[in-house]
C-alpha cells in the first residue's frame, strides 16, 4: 500500500466494551479521520457510510405454533417470554451468537411447540424496545463454499436505530473507551487487508494467508510480529513487546496484541479462521502446514459489510478512488444490489 502523504489518526468508533457489545450496523458511519493541514488547524473528516450486507429475518413461525403459544397460561408465556427475552439481550450485550436451540435448553422451555414463537416474540420485543433486530447471516455467506454449519444457525443482534445526526451521536456514545477504540481501528485494518489484499474464491468470499496479513500489519506498525505464532505456541508478552491492555501514550504502548485480538474475533465472528487443507496448500505457495487463512465473518458483514470495507480502503489511502473491479463484483450479486436499492 502506499505511503500516505501526512500522518493520520485513524479512530474508529467502538460498538462495544470488555463486557457489553450490541452489533451495530452503522459502526464506520461514525468513524472520523482528524489529521492537521499545513497551517496548523485540527480538522475532521468524515468517512463515508456504505449499506451492510442485507441480512436475513429469523426463519417463519407456523401459525399453529403461535396457536399453541397463545393456548398458554398468561402467567406461563410472559415467564417463558421474559426470561427468552433477558437471555437473548444478555448474550448479545456479551458479544455472543444466537443459536436458538441453546437459547430454548437455556431458557428453560420444554415445550418445543412454542418456541419458535417464543423466539418470534422476543425478536418483536428486542424491535420494539430499543430498535434492536434479530437477524440470520446474510444468503450469499450461506452458499459460502465449506462455511461451517454452525455459523448457518446463528443469529445476531444488530443495532437498527438510525442516527440522524450525521454519526455524531454513535460516536459520542461509542468512543468513550480508548482501548476499544483501537481495537475497532485494528478491526477495520484487518478486515481491509483480508477483503482488499485476499485470494477471492467464487463464491464472493477472500481469504487471506496468516503470514500474509501479519506481514502487511507489520509494515504498518512495526512493533507488530511479522511472523503468526508458531502452531500450538502463544508468544509471550516480552518477545512481542506489547501489553494486553492498552496503556496509552505512543509507539508499543499503543500497539495492540494482535494474536489475542484474532482469536477475539474471530470467537465473535468477526472473522473465520480456516486451517490449510491439502488443496489449499496446493494453492497457496507460501502455505505450510499448520497455516491458516482468514476471512470476513458472518457478524462484519452484517454490521460493516464488503461495499464499507472496499469505500474505507480507498480512503484511507489518501482520497484513491475505490476498487472498480470489487464493486463490480458486489453489483453482480443480487442480495447486495437488492440492499443498495433498499437504501435509495
Amino acid at each position: 500500500m502506499p505511503r500516505s502523504r501526512r500522518n493520520k489518526q485513524i479512530i474508529v468508533d467502538s460498538d462495544d466494551d470488555e463486557d457489553m457489545v450490541v452489533a451495530d450496523r452503522k459502526m464506520p458511519a461514525a468513524s472520523a479521520l482528524e489529521e492537521s493541514d499545513d497551517e496548523g488547524e485540527d480538522m475532521e473528516l468524515m468517512f463515508s457510510s456504505q449499506v451492510p450486507e442485507l441480512s436475513q429475518d429469523i426463519l417463519p413461525v407456523k401459525a399453529t405454533e403461535r396457536s399453541n403459544l397463545l393456548k398458554m397460561t398468561q402467567a406461563a408465556r410472559e415467564r417463558a417470554c421474559n426470561d427468552m427475552t433477558r437471555l437473548v439481550l444478555f448474550k448479545a450485550l456479551a458479544g455472543d451468537p444466537i443459536v436458538r436451540a441453546a437459547c430454548v435448553q437455556d431458557a428453560g422451555i420444554s415445550d418445543h411447540r412454542v418456541s419458535n414463537a417464543v423466539f418470534e416474540e422476543v425478536s418483536i420485543r428486542l424491535k420494539n424496545t430499543f430498535d434492536f433486530e434479530l437477524k440470520r447471516i446474510p444468503a450469499w455467506m450461506e452458499n459460502m463454499k465449506g462455511l461451517p454449519k454452525k455459523y448457518k444457525d446463528r443469529y445476531y443482534v444488530v443495532n437498527g436505530l438510525e442516527d440522524d445526526a450525521h454519526g455524531h451521536h454513535s460516536k459520542a456514545i461509542h468512543n468513550v473507551h480508548e482501548d476499544v477504540a483501537i481495537e475497532k481501528g485494528l478491526l477495520m485494518v484487518i478486515l481491509s487487508l483480508t477483503y482488499c489484499k485476499g485470494d477471492p474464491r467464487t463464491d464472493g468470499s477472500r481469504w487471506i494467508l496468516d503470514k500474509d496479513l501479519y506481514g502487511l500489519l507489520n509494515r504498518i506498525d512495526e512493533n507488530i510480529p511479522g511472523e503468526p505464532p508458531a502452531q500450538g505456541t502463544k508468544r509471550s508478552a516480552s518477545s512481542t513487546q506489547q501489553i494486553n491492555r492498552f496503556g496509552g501514550g505512543d509507539g508499543v504502548a499503543m500497539t495492540p496484541d494482535v494474536d489475542v485480538l484474532l482469536d477475539k474475533f474471530v470467537t465473535r465472528d468477526y472473522l473465520i479462521k480456516e486451517k490449510a487443507t491439502e488443496e489449499r496448500l496446493v494453492v497457496s505457495q507460501d502455505a505450510e502446514e499448520g497455516s491458516m487463512f482468514y476471512t470476513m465473518g458472518p457478524r462484519a458483514a452484517m454490521e460493516i459489510g464488503r461495499r464499507q470495507i472496499i469505500y474505507f480502503a480507498a480512503e484511507v489511502l489518501d482520497d484513491e478512488e475505490p476498487d472498480p473491479t470489487m464493486l463490480a463484483e458486489l453489483q453482480n450479486d443480487p442480495d447486495e444490489a437488492m440492499d443498495t436499492q433498499g437504501s435509495n
